[in-house]
C-alpha cells in the first residue's frame, strides 16, 4: 500500500478522533504496528486486520484480570488499522 494513501487515511482519522483520550491513541499505534508487521509477513489485509483485532481484545483481557480498566473502545481504536487497509484511492 503507498505511503500516502497510509498518511490521508490517518490523518482523517486523527481529525476524526481529536479530543480523545491519550489512551485511544496508544491503543491506536499498538494496533498499527502490529497490523503493520502482520501485513509485512503476510501480505494479506485479513491478517493484518485480524492482528490488530486480535491485540485490542487481548489487551481487554489482560484488563479484565484486575489490571486495567475494560474498555470496548478500546478494542474499536485498536482496531482502526483495519479501516485504514479497507479504504483504496
Amino acid at each position: 500500500m503507498p505511503r500516502f494513501r497510509i498518511i490521508a487515511v490517518s490523518l482523517g482519522v486523527l481529525t476524526l478522533t481529536s479530543g480523545c483520550a491519550q489512551d485511544k491513541y496508544m491503543h491506536m499505534a499498538a494496533g498499527s504496528a502490529g497490523a503493520f508487521g502482520a501485513y509485512q509477513v503476510t501480505k494479506s489485509r485479513k491478517a493484518a486486520c485480524a492482528t490488530a483485532v486480535a491485540l485490542g481484545v487481548g489487551k481487554e483481557l489482560y484488563d479484565s484480570t484486575g489490571r486495567g480498566n475494560v474498555e470496548a473502545m478500546d478494542i474499536v481504536a485498536t482496531a482502526v488499522p483495519c479501516l485504514t487497509l479497507a479504504i483504496e484511492f
